[in-house]
């Protein structure tokens, strides 16, 4: 009876050792390359599920995980074409589209192919900012910054041989950090702000140009309605004396009303106010309120009222 026992035992354990080495499960964030003799198989096992195979060393199995991974690049300086270095610092979204290909180009695994992709994102990245301006990166005008459409001229390159050499699909790629090296920062700022500063200049200069411009144009046109406002007044000025002429002439046949008017409008300007007055009214104009008309002098006293004109 013990050995029967111990014979179900074995063959128990045999029976789970040899399911355990013809069986083998794929997780749905799993992909896996089935490998007979060493050969990986043109097409991966995508569908999650247990699946079987021949024991080792007839076939092996390769399962990679398929989701999505980030790989950060060092950060270095990259020359523009102008002549600028910018710290540049990128990250790259990645996953194993081709198991077959990725298997056959990295059988060490992920950390090899990782190493290879990083090397082909430093190439692209490196040629293309090598192409661009400093401007294009760095700006204090919105329109002439393009760091979107360089991020995805890199991108697409990388895609194209990573997916083509290595069985890689990206995903996406972006600049993490853009900088500039210590020892030049100050002086692209300083070219940057004695840029703006002639702008600012020139911007003054026109302001001023067109300030004079303008005063200009204002003085001509006052010039002008002065000349317009001169040449009215010196006409009502010739038709007010033609009109004074005319009083003049009635004035010359009759000398006494002149005189008399004259003297009425001298003493209306001179008893405008209230007064006290004490005068000789045996002279001009006061001569006029002598109501006797007297010929020898004397003196009278005449409280002046306002005129009632």
């Amino acid at each position: 009876m013990k050995n029967l026992g111990t014979i179900v035992s074995a063959v128990f354990l045999a029976a789970v050792l040899l399911l355990y080495m013809c069986t083998f499960q794929v997780r749905f964030t799993e992909v896996a390359i089935m490998k007979t003799w060493g050969k990986p198989a043109d097409k991966a096992i995508t569908e999650p599920g247990l699946n079987f195979k021949w024991p080792p060393p007839i076939q092996t199995t390769v399962i990679y995980d398929k989701r999505i991974r980030i790989l950060e690049d060092r950060t270095e300086e990259t020359r523009t074409v102008d002549g600028k270095n910018l710290v540049v610092t990128t990250f790259t979204l990645w996953r194993i589209a081709d198991p077959a290909r990725f298997h056959t180009n990295f059988p060490e695994g992920v950390k090899e192919g990782e190493k290879k992709l990083r090397t082909t994102v430093v190439a692209h990245k490196q040629a293309v900012i090598g192409q661009r301006r400093f401007d294009e990166f760095i700006s204090t005008r919105p329109e002439e910054r393009k760091i979107r459409q360089i991020e995805q001229e890199i991108q697409s390159l990388i895609a194209k041989d990573a997916m083509s050499q290595y069985g890689i699909e990206v995903v996406g790629f972006g600049l993490k950090k853009l900088a500039l090296p210590e020892a030049v920062t100050t002086a692209i700022f300083d070219s940057m702000k004695s840029h703006e500063q002639a702008k600012a200049s020139r911007y003054r200069a026109e302001g001023d140009a067109r300030a004079a411009a303008i005063l200009a144009d204002a003085h001509a046109a006052e010039t002008r309605i002065l000349s317009v406002v001169n040449d009215k007044v010196a006409g009502i000025e010739a038709e007010a004396q033609r009109v004074v002429n005319q009083y003049y002439k009635e004035f010359d046949e009759h000398p006494e009303l002149r005189i008399f008017l004259d003297t009425l409008h001298t003493l209306g300007e001179a008893l405008r106010h209230r007064a006290t007055l004490i005068i000789d009214t045996q002279h001009a104009p006061w001569d006029v309120l002598d109501v006797n008309q007297r010929g020898s002098k004397s003196t009278s006293t005449a409280t002046a009222r306002p005129s009632s004109e």
